[in-house]
């Protein structure tokens, strides 16, 4: 009878150390599931750092140049493909062109430094000015009056292939420090 007994607990045993495994397995899996999206937001900052995409705006020819005889600058849309997880999407931008040279431009995010209003060129008085607050700026983006606390913000850009491309960037608005929040 004591190797009835003995071969039941064993069978017992064997039970419990079974349910025991697979319990763990089993949170173990649901928590690397779950863990999965929390890692992607902590590492998303690295990952949109990374992902430093320059933008193709137009062929370098057909930017008018914004000092002789015009005086005024190019307003150029694009699209930007923005990442965020598993979805892509296209998103319609657009940047202020100041072309100086046949290769030398100077290119500005179309954001106001103070509070993040859209600035437009005003033809007569030739300046930018800002709407919300009437923060004005030259065409070389310095500030001439208002409340916005730094000049204009250039972005990166790159001539390829008789191209000019951009590298769009988001500012942090409000503050006189030129500081990159995201691409």
């Amino acid at each position: 009878m004591k190797v009835d007994n003995n071969a039941n607990e064993n069978k017992i045993i064997s039970r419990r150390r079974f349910f025991k495994v697979t319990s763990i397995t089993l949170t173990a899996t649901i928590s690397f599931i779950l863990g999965i999206p929390l890692v992607e937001s902590v590492t998303s900052k690295v990952k949109k750092a990374s992902n430093k995409v320059f933008s193709r705006l137009v062929p370098v020819k057909l930017i008018p140049n914004s000092f002789t005889p015009v005086k005024k600058p190019g307003k150029l849309h694009f699209n930007k493909i923005e990442k965020d997880a598993f979805l892509r999407t296209e998103k319609s931008e657009d940047v202020w062109v100041v072309k100086k040279s046949v290769e030398e431009f100077t290119v500005f995010s179309p954001i106001c430094p103070h509070l993040g209003c859209r600035y437009n060129w005003n033809e007569e008085q030739k300046l930018f000015i800002c709407p919300c607050h009437n923060s004005i700026f030259t065409i070389g983006g310095k500030v001439v009056s208002g409340p916005a606390p730094r000049g204009l913000d250039t972005l990166p850009t790159k001539i390829e292939d008789k191209a000019l491309y951009v590298l769009y960037k988001e500012f942090e608005v409000g503050i006189p420090q030129k500081i990159v929040i995201g691409y």
